[in-house]
Parts: structure tokens; C-alpha cells; sequence
């Protein structure tokens, strides 16, 4: 391809910039939800968990894939691919960091579900449910080996992606379009996991509901995986200029990762709200009457219940907190004899 037939208007086109402030802003905003997050946790309810280090070290990580993906953008991405034929050097380095930058994607997703998955782990710790955990665990695990695989052996030798060396490759739309349907597979089996904790239960709809909605605010993730799938595929339609698109693809994964942090913090950012809340009207005398909530931890057996799983009983670990829990998972309140464990 030459760029001497393209007017010189069309080569100093470039979506570099706004790539780079798309990516800073999301990855920025998850790293503030997260420190919020750390300190509720951490210093209000003085109780971290397996969930809360996964996360911490997920957003650590994708600050790795920022800078991995701002070096991808450095070499050419967002910019036409006729304006960087004259320089086929960036398009190596390109390359190179774009197959860098999908792998750390890959491994912060990966961190992403354990860490959702640890969460439910201390909400639920009924024997059924820490099976269908353990089995997710293993999935999404095997997926997360599947899709480094996958990039990884794109081409034999890798370095064919670059042109480095002759061999064979599978395919960019086998690679792409397979590794982001297990993504969104995934991402989905996360969203799941918690409707057992809902239907067991025994309040109203409504509440029931409420707590879906906030249990389930996965589902952003789970819309930006299916957007960045998208705009993998327009990259795919126009193979003759995919660096131009290549910054969009980019800006998708940034917003993935950081949306499936934030969606895992929100609960946690409720509580922190919630205590600065408590603060207000003990500061202003408030005499209003304590609501029992539902605490979603694992705290004193005072108010648990046995349930039957099956042939055995057990003790539920979803527990009833009639005073003021500073839980990150305090959800709602709730009166009396609304609550019943019937998980499975």
C-alpha cells in the first residue's frame, strides 16, 4: 500500500488523543473507586478480604495494561495505515506491544472473577454454593489458559504477526472473535453467581430486587465486553486500514477492565457512603429509629439459622443484622420475619 495516492489531509488524520484521554479517564476513575473501597473495608469495617487484595492487585495490573496499550497507540494505533507504511519499524514495535498489552488484558480480566468470585465466596459459604463456586473458579480459569494460548499461538513462530518470520497463522477473526466470546461467557457465568444468594431469601420482590440490582451491576462489564467485540469486528472489516480502529479496540479494554472493577466496588462504596451517612445524624442528634438490615458477611452465628442441603444441615452464612452493620454489603433494611436462608 502507498501513501502517495492518499491526499496528505487523510494521512495527518490520527484518534490518538482522544484514545489516550479515554483510557487515563477510565483507568483513573476505577483507581479512585478502588482506594474508596480499600478504606471502607480497610478502615471503617476493619475487615480485608481475599476479594479486596484480588481487586487492589487488578487495578495495579491495569495500570500496566495503560501503559502497554499507550505504547501500542505510540507506534501507529489511531492513525491511517497508509500514513505508516513509510515507516515499517513503528508497525513491528505495534505489533509487538499489542500482543503484550492482550495478554496483561487477558490476566486482568482473569483477576477481575476471582476477585468477584472470593466476594460471593464470604457472602455465601453454604456447601452447594462453594461447589458452584470452586466449579467457576476452575472455568474461568481454564478460559483465562485458553485465551493466552490462543494469543500466543496465533502464529507459528509469533513473530509472523510482524512479518519477522514465515509460518502459519489462524486467523485474526478466529483469534479476536474467539477470545472476546469467552470473555463475554465469562463475564456473564460472574453476573450469575449471585442469584443464589437472592432467591434464598425470604423477603419481598421488591428487596429482592434491589439486591439483584446491586449484586448484578456486573452486567456493565458484561456491555462493555460485548461493545469492545463490536468494535473488534469493524477492525476486522476493514483489514486494509485496522490501526485506524485499532485505538477504539483500545480505549473498549481500558473501559472493560475498569468497568468490571468499579462494578465490583460499588457494594463497598454504599457502606462507606452508608457510615458517612450514620456520621451526619449522630452529628446532628438524629433520633431516628435503627432499622434492621440485612448484613451480607460473615459475622457472629447469633442470627443464622440451619438449613437442609440436601441429606445434611447446615448453618446458613448469610446473616441477620438488626443493629447498624458498617457491612460493605449492608444492603437495605428489613423488618422482622422477612428473612429466611433456604440456599442450596
Amino acid at each position: 500500500m502507498s501513501s502517495s495516492k492518499y491526499p496528505s489531509s487523510f494521512l495527518a488524520e490520527n484518534r490518538r488523543q482522544p484514545a489516550i484521554i479515554g483510557m487515563v479517564v477510565v483507568t483513573t476513575l476505577s483507581l479512585l473507586v478502588v482506594l474508596i473501597r480499600l478504606y471502607a473495608r480497610g478502615h471503617l469495617i476493619h475487615e480485608l478480604g481475599w476479594d479486596d487484595l484480588t481487586i487492589a492487585v487488578a487495578q495495579l495490573v491495569s495500570w500496566i495494561v495503560l501503559g502497554l496499550s499507550l505504547m501500542v497507540i505510540h507506534y501507529g494505533s489511531g492513525q491511517h495505515l497508509a500514513a505508516l507504511m513509510n515507516d515499517p519499524e513503528a508497525l513491528v514495535h505495534m505489533y509487538k506491544w499489542l500482543v503484550g498489552a492482550q495478554l496483561v488484558y487477558m490476566f486482568n480480566m482473569w483477576l477481575c472473577r476471582i476477585s468477584g468470585i472470593a466476594f460471593y465466596a464470604r457472602l455465601n459459604q453454604m456447601p452447594r454454593f462453594t461447589l458452584y463456586l470452586r466449579i467457576s473458579f476452575a472455568f474461568v480459569t481454564a478460559v483465562y489458559v485458553a485465551q493466552t494460548l490462543i494469543i500466543t499461538l496465533q502464529c507459528v513462530p509469533l513473530a509472523v504477526l510482524w512479518g519477522g518470520a514465515e509460518g502459519e497463522c489462524m486467523g485474526s477473526e478466529i483469534v479476536f472473535i474467539s477470545t472476546s466470546v469467552l470473555t463475554i461467557v465469562c463475564d456473564s457465568l460472574v453476573l450469575l453467581l449471585p442469584m443464589n444468594i437472592v432467591f434464598s431469601l425470604k423477603a419481598k420482590l421488591a428487596r429482592k430486587l434491589v439486591l439483584a440490582l446491586v449484586l448484578c451491576v456486573g452486567v456493565f462489564a458484561v456491555v462493555t465486553s460485548i461493545l469492545r467485540m463490536v468494535s473488534m469486528i469493524v477492525a476486522l472489516q476493514h483489514p486494509d486500514d485496522a490501526t485506524w480502529y485499532f485505538s477504539v479496540v483500545m480505549v473498549w479494554s481500558a473501559t472493560e477492565i475498569s468497568a468490571a472493577i468499579i462494578a465490583l466496588s460499588l457494594p463497598a462504596l454504599r457502606a462507606f457512603f452508608g457510615v458517612l451517612s450514620r456520621n451526619r445524624s449522630t452529628m446532628h442528634h438524629s433520633d431516628s429509629d435503627n432499622i434492621g438490615t440485612i448484613g451480607l458477611e460473615s459475622i457472629p452465628l447469633s442470627a443464622r439459622e440451619p438449613v437442609s442441603d440436601g441429606h445434611d444441615v447446615h448453618e446458613t452464612t448469610i446473616d441477620v443484622d438488626w443493629g447498624t452493620s458498617p457491612s460493605q454489603e449492608t444492603l437495605w433494611g428489613v423488618k422482622d420475619g422477612e428473612y429466611g436462608s433456604h440456599g442450596r
